[in-house]
């Protein structure tokens, strides 16, 4: 393959833009078809499974290069004005595109091969041109991953983290990857609980045990008691890390998508919201430290020995934080569609089950 097509091919405004000459360029600049080769046709399809702040597509092509791929996933900005707002206020769009086009190249990750990764000059507008990976195996959402793709996923998890822990690139990388201690997240994330909270505790309480609400009704007042304790040991973190982002290719290795919240941060942060967003508590049968040992494990042969009782502490205050993912829905409970509901009330569910499994409620109390 070739280069990632940036804005000298252009930048749509939407999907309208996609057209069979314009991804001609991208796919001519990525390498994906021959330098005199041409797409002849292109259908544009709203993709089903698409994400909560992201419009994704199909493009079905034809083209004289037998070499083409059949389709790509193109991806713009949401173009709901509430959670738009929210996204740029997070610069979350610029963060993907400089995540594909600069990080990933030089991280041990395996993503879906971008073609084009494009930002406006005002970042006002963001288009990514990738990867069909339909073909892929993806994890049972609603079952949660198995115990061998959980170790799988937390130990690419860790040949990620090992590529940046510590590195002298950090400071100069909060901007994009805003770091889990700036300001815009001291100041932005206790209304999530103010909105969210209350409304999972009137609409789930049988979720939550005394542990969990303890926490949840502390978790703004020890919000930066647990953010600096995210903020020790950095590395740069995916921060989305979970089986819904997560494909698994013919050699059975993960590959993963949507970066787009990347951050600098304790690679306990990707840790805590991975097993508390993507596993259940019957698959775990109570290897929650053996899943850490993992991660451990793997970092020990990329050549950073960690303290395992340290990692261990700060995912238990990790798994604390992440409550919050999955109380946020709940500011919205009612205008919810069933399946949203069913989708709020699992992440809860997880999330408070993860925090009496890690007993995190005692470590939140331990902090500063």
């Amino acid at each position: 393959m070739g280069n990632i097509a940036g804005l000298e091919v252009g930048l749509p405004a939407s999907i309208d833009g996609v057209t069979a000459p314009w991804l001609t360029s991208v796919l001519r600049t990525s390498g994906a078809i021959g330098a005199t080769s041409t797409v002849t046709s292109v259908v544009n399809e709203p993709l089903l499974a698409g994400g909560l702040i992201g419009l994704l597509f199909t493009s079905r092509i034809s083209s004289d290069d037998p070499n083409a791929p059949g389709a790509v996933v193109v991806k713009f900005p949401i173009d709901v004005p509430e959670q738009r707002a929210m996204a740029d206020a997070f610069g979350v769009y610029n963060r993907e595109v400089v995540f594909y086009r600069d990080i990933a190249p030089r991280s041990d990750i395996v993503m879906p091969h971008v073609h084009a990764a494009i930002v406006a000059e005002d970042a006002s507008n963001t288009c990514i041109v990738m990867e069909d990976l339909s073909h892929l195996r993806q994890p049972d959402r609603t079952a949660g991953l198995s115990w061998d793709e959980a170790v799988k996923g937390i130990r690419a998890l860790a040949r990620f983290h090992a590529g940046w822990r510590g590195s002298s690139e950090l400071p100069a990388l909060m901007d994009p990857f805003i770091s889990i201690g700036a300001p815009i997240q001291r100041g932005g994330l206790p209304s999530i609980a103010e909105n969210g909270w209350p409304g999972a505790k009137m609409h789930a309480p049988e979720v939550l045990t005394p542990d969990v609400i303890a926490l949840g009704d502390m978790w703004v007042e020890r919000l930066d008691a647990m953010l600096d304790q995210m903020c020790t040991d950095p590395t740069l973190c995916h921060q989305d890390w979970r089986a819904d982002n997560m494909f698994f290719d013919a050699s059975d290795e993960v590959v993963m998508i949507d970066p787009q919240i990347a951050g600098v941060a304790n690679g306990a942060y990707d840790i805590g919201y991975f097993i508390s967003q993507s596993t259940e508590r019957t698959m775990l049968d109570g290897r929650h430290r053996e899943l850490v040992e993992h991660y451990v494990d793997e970092m020990s042969t990329r050549g950073h020995e960690l303290d395992t009782d340290q990692v261990f502490y700060d995912t238990r205050v990790a798994v604390g934080m992440c409550l919050m993912y999955g109380f946020s829905s709940y500011a919205q409970y009612d205008q919810l569609d069933g399946p949203g509901q069913e989708m709020a009330h699992k992440l809860l569910r997880r999330g408070a089950q993860s925090i009496e499994d890690f007993e995190s409620l005692a470590a939140v109390q331990q902090l500063p």
